[in-house]
């Protein structure tokens, strides 16, 4: 169904968040700032692209600091589901609206507050990432050896800010 058949002819532009954006939410994130004041400032449109961007970086970021595969349940777990969401904001919507974002356009403050709620949990992920360093072969941090230049994957395996892609 077209948006314009739904009664939802919103203009939805492919990627309306700008650099600055993307790097005020990324440097929050890595000053160990809340994301909240940023995300605030966003228009509902920035809001679904700054979602999927910090999702782009929170899986590139897991890759570049872990020697598994990404879970995404590993992260999801934390999230509230989108059906006790729905409960407790009294929703009676369908819950595909509340789950992809298509609530986004249409309950702006509800929808919003979901996916800045989530986009905290990715923050604190991506923290955890960062923080740890890297793991080793057997699961275990190899920081100190990153660090040092002297573990197996070298010192150009290391995450730094700077190595963030924007």
């Amino acid at each position: 169904m077209g948006l314009a058949m739904s009664g939802l002819d919103h203009q939805k532009p492919q990627d309306s968040l700008s650099i600055s954006q993307k790097f005020d939410l990324l440097a929050s994130i890595f000053q160990g700032k809340s994301i909240r004041s940023t995300l605030d400032k966003f228009s509902s449109h920035e809001l679904v692209q700054a979602h999927s961007f910090l999702w782009d970086k929170l899986v590139e970021i897991h890759y570049r600091t872990r020697n598994t595969d990404f879970q995404r349940d590993a992260v999801t777990r934390d999230m509230v589901p989108s059906a006790t969401y729905q409960r407790q904001q009294g929703c009676d919507l369908r819950l595909d609206y509340c789950k992809g974002v298509e609530c986004i356009w249409s309950n702006p403050v509800c929808a919003g507050s979901k996916v800045k709620n989530n986009m905290e949990i990715m923050a604190k992920k991506i923290v955890a990432y960062v923080e740890s360093g890297p793991e080793s072969q057997n699961g275990r941090s190899n920081k100190e050896e990153v660090r040092n230049g002297s573990g197996k994957w070298g010192s150009e395996t290391a995450v730094e800010k700077n190595d963030i892609i924007y």
